[in-house]
Order: structure tokens, then sequence, then C-alpha cells
């Protein structure tokens, strides 16, 4: 009988261990792992009412026949927790790409190709008055001033190891802005006998002007923003410009619009001002 009383007895406090579940302790090892709020509960780097200052280097991708390069100084203030405004000030230098510029390119197979300007006789043949691409997107942009909105829905660390964490956010953003544009003039040098022989003109650094034929855009794009101190963090976006342009499409006998789009990566650092 007593030996029933202490079986019973035993199942008893067992049961109850078991219906209040295994306690843990917060810090096992004593090493601090876990004193701080794990992923988006802990934000270290609120954007309610932050300002920042970004100087960025941006880079066009998906090149057809131009390339740019450009620097570019954005100024962005948070007005919630997830939107925010900001005003965007670009310079861009465009470089004609070796579709254009190869011998085989465009402006050499006009110059000494089987149907070019070489072969049909310099200087007056037809084929010598105009060795420009016709081809749509030929315009180079030189100078960008944007008007952005910004939601910031994503908040949170990667955990590279477990004693650090790095704090960053997710964007996309969306805007209105004018871009300013340039043409690069091609000419058949004199006595021309190979498909080099043609010069390109206003193509140098900063001609045209920043805002030399002015033309609206709608701009696109999302990125990501990694803080590396309070006041500095670094910057990745892919940002697009959208336009509507004209161009005489080989077999129309008047001009078509269609939707131009250039696409930028951009990389640099952000400073956050207060």
């Amino acid at each position: 009988m007593r030996d029933l009383s202490v079986l019973l007895t035993f199942m008893a406090a067992a049961s109850s261990a078991f219906a209040a579940g295994p306690t843990y302790p917060p810090d096992p090892f004593n090493d601090a792992d876990f004193k701080d709020a794990p992923l988006i509960l802990d934000v270290s780097h609120p954007s309610r009412g932050r300002g920042e200052a970004s100087l960025m280097y941006a880079g066009s991708v998906i090149d057809k026949y131009t390339q740019h390069r450009g620097l570019m100084l954005q100024f962005d203030y948070a007005v919630t927790q997830t939107l925010g405004v900001g005003l965007t000030f670009g310079f861009m230098h465009g470089q004609l790409t070796n579709i254009v510029t190869d011998d085989a390119g465009i402006i050499g197979n006009k110059v000494g190709g089987p149907a070019g300007c070489v072969t049909k006789g310099w200087p007056n043949a037809p084929e010598c008055q105009d060795i420009n691409p016709n081809v749509p997107d030929y315009k180079q942009m030189t100078g960008v001033v944007d008007a952005l909105v910004f939601w910031q829905p994503l908040y949170g660390k990667i955990n590279v190891v477990s004693e650090l964490d790095v704090n960053l956010q997710a964007f996309v953003l969306a805007g209105l802005g004018i871009n300013g544009r340039r043409k690069i003039e091609a000419t058949v040098n004199d006595h021309p006998v190979a498909p080099s022989d043609y010069t390109l003109a206003g193509g140098g650094l900063g001609e045209g002007g920043l805002f030399g034929d002015p033309n609206p855009h709608l701009t696109l794009g999302t990125g990501l923003q990694v803080f590396l101190l309070d006041w500095l963090s670094l910057r990745a976006e892919v940002r697009g410009y959208i336009s509507r342009e004209t161009f005489q499409f080989e077999g129309d006998s008047v001009e078509s619009s269609y939707l131009a789009q250039y696409w930028f990566f951009q990389t640099g650092l952000g400073f956050i001002l207060f």
C-alpha cells in the first residue's frame, strides 16, 4: 500500500511538471546573446522625422547605344515610419557604345560599309551627307532633377554572426522629374578610306549643359539601406527613368511615340543629418 502511495505521488508530481512546461533560462551561457529584442522589435534607426543626405555613384545598365556615368546628390525626409519624400539632383555623362562606334558598328557601316560613303563616292554621295545613327534612344542624358516619394515597409536585421546584427531598411520609390539631353553629331572626315574616318562632336564632359533640351520623365526604383553607424548608412538602388519620345520607325510614314527607358544602378553613402 505504501508503494502504491509513493507511485501515485510521483505520478501527480510528474503530471503537474508536464502541464506547466519546462522553464528555460533567458541567457543560459551568460554571453548576453539574447539580451536585445530580436529582428524588427528593436528598431535602432527609426525612420520617422529622419533627415538624410546621400551622395551616390550612378551607372547605366542594359545599355544599347549609350552608356552613362554620373553622380547623384539626394535629400530625404521621413514623414512617418514608412513614408518619406526626397529631392534628387544629378549630373550624367554619356558615351556611345561599341554598337555605334566600332568599325562594324552603325557609324562605321555608314562610312566604310558595302553601301557606305567610301564605296558610294566621297564627297557628293548622299551617304556622305548624314552618317548619324537613325535609331531610337540615341540621345544622352546630361542632368536630372527628381521629386520622389519613398515607401519603406521593411526594417530588420541580418544576423552575420551571433554577436553582430546589421540593421537594414528596404524601400521602393516613385516620382516625377526632368532630365537634360544632348545628341552626338558624327561627320565624315576629308577623303575617307576606312570605317573609322569620321569625327564625333558634342560628347565632351559637360557639353550640352545640365538641362539643355529638357524632357519630363517618370522615376521608379527600389533599394536597400544598411546602417553602419548612427549617422552613416550604405545605400544601393536600381532606378529607372521612363519618358515618352517620338521616332520615325522603319516602314512608318510619320513619327510615332514610344516609351524610352534608361535604367541605372546607384550606390553610395547616406549621412543622417537629424
